[in-house]
């Protein structure tokens, strides 16, 4: 036997031998590749992780792309001086100190500055933490609209409910808010 290739077991029961030509996986000649190959070989359907786990590391990676080391965009400009610019504008209350601060954890998100804005709107200023973990639960900007139980996701989250629960109050309605 090489290693290469593995030998077909021959059994001298043709009963047993049936038994396992029915059960053994079929041979492609070349391995399973693909979490999709995988899956399909072996009956499951995994389809939505699937999708799920690609658009997060897709996020992810194009945050990575977003700014060079630095914290710096193509302009010039940090993603922290953005935030406060957009923060700023937001809450006229806030002095400047609070607004570093909530300017640094906004950066930490690595967001476009639209979509900073967006997020702002939807969640307020002292969301940084929320809008993080929206994203980490698969949470889209465009489901803050959706209705939950009576009141949209956006006025949960505002009001203090985690991102998590909202993603299980939806689930259990059957809403899916990663779109």
């Amino acid at each position: 036997m090489t290693h290469a290739r593995r030998a077909t077991p021959k059994f001298t029961d043709p009963a047993l031998q049936a038994v396992y030509d029915c059960l053994a996986p079929a041979r492609s000649g070349a391995p399973a590749d693909t979490a999709e190959a995988i899956a399909a070989r072996e009956g499951l359907d995994l389809a939505a992780d699937l999708a799920t786990v690609r658009r997060r590391t897709a996020l992810s990676a194009a945050a990575r792309r977003r700014t060079d080391r630095s914290g710096r965009r193509s302009d010039g400009r940090t993603l922290e001086s953005h935030a406060f610019t957009l923060l700023s504008r937001q809450a006229l209350h806030l002095r400047t100190p609070e607004l570093r601060t909530r300017a640094r954890a906004r950066a930490r998100l690595g967001l476009w500055p639209e979509e900073m804005q967006a997020w702002i709107a939807a969640v307020g200023v002292d969301g940084a933490a929320v809008a993080r973990d929206c994203r980490t639960a698969g949470i889209a900007l465009a489901a803050m609209g959706v209705v939950l139980d009576g009141m949209r996701v956006k006025h949960r989250l505002r009001g203090g409910e985690s991102a998590f629960s909202v993603l299980a109050r939806a689930a259990a309605c059957g809403r899916s808010l990663n779109e």
